[in-house]
């Protein structure tokens, strides 16, 4: 009896010990550790992602994550990446958190993705003498379309190849603007809002050269995507009833006339 005894008072203080150093951790994961570290691309994509000093802000993705996020305690910073490696690094939860729009991502369901802060609109680009109008994926057929490196475009995706639309991958909207210019590619896929900024606070680009369709090929609304980790979980629920806070009383629209 004495010796069952003593057992059982064994075993529930070894239980309680594990106990006890099992909740902490789980605390510490979710509110104890108040900086998020945000991985973005390592190019100059204005007006989403800012490096130039002689603008204010550091972009529409970060400015937006850190007016949600720091009324809530929480304080951002960046790591500026390559897009695999960023990628690589958020899925084994050494970066916290990336800005995308949930039908960008061929995987969504293995993220936790917060609601919608901006539409983001993608267009066709073209130089402007040229007669070339998209209506569907099948006028750009044996033609060579220039995106970003490492972005995913939904309604195209099943057309690129031999025979169907000639895709050239580069790192940067500048240079994109440029093989168009020089006849290297019959289109760039662009979005409207960015290369309307850059048009207006960058004339060197002389916007004169090209022209945009009116209509956008595809839309989606820009989300901030974390590491499926479930810790995130109560932080996402806070940051999406703030972001509903600031659509009504228009903080957010603030921040976005910044950058249009």
């Amino acid at each position: 009896m004495v010796y069952r005894k003593a057992l059982f008072v064994l075993v529930f203080v070894v239980v309680a010990a594990a106990s006890a150093l099992f909740i902490p951790s789980q605390a510490v994961a979710g509110e104890a550790d108040k900086t998020i570290l945000m991985f973005v691309p390592d190019t100059d994509w204005p007006p989403y992602l800012i490096s130039d000093p002689q603008y204010p802000g550091a972009g529409v993705l970060v400015d937006v994550l850190k007016a949600v996020a720091e009324p809530l305690g929480y304080t951002i910073e960046t790591k500026r990446l390559p897009n695999k490696r960023g990628w690589m690094l958020l899925n084994k939860r050494n970066v916290d958190v990336h800005a995308k729009a949930l039908e960008w991502v061929k995987n969504p369901d293995e993220y936790l993705w917060t609601d919608s802060f901006m539409m983001n609109e993608d267009v066709m680009l073209y130089s402007a003498a040229s007669k070339l109008k998209y209506t569907k994926p099948e006028d750009m057929y044996g033609k060579t379309i220039v995106c970003i490196d490492g972005f995913f475009y939904p309604v195209l995706e099943e057309h690129f190849g031999p025979g169907k639309i000639n895709k050239v991958c580069v790192s940067s909207p500048y240079a994109m603007l440029e093989l168009v210019d020089l006849g290297r590619a019959d289109a760039a896929l662009v979005n409207r809002g960015g290369t309307q900024w850059l048009f207006r606070n960058r004339l060197e680009l002389k916007p004169e050269r090209f022209r945009m369709d009116d209509t956008a090929f595809d839309s989606a609304g820009y989300r901030y995507l974390f590491a499926n980790d479930e810790s995130w979980q109560p932080f996402i629920g806070k940051f999406n009833r703030e972001l509903k806070a600031m659509k009504k009383d228009g903080r957010l629209k603030a921040i976005l006339d910044q950058y249009r």
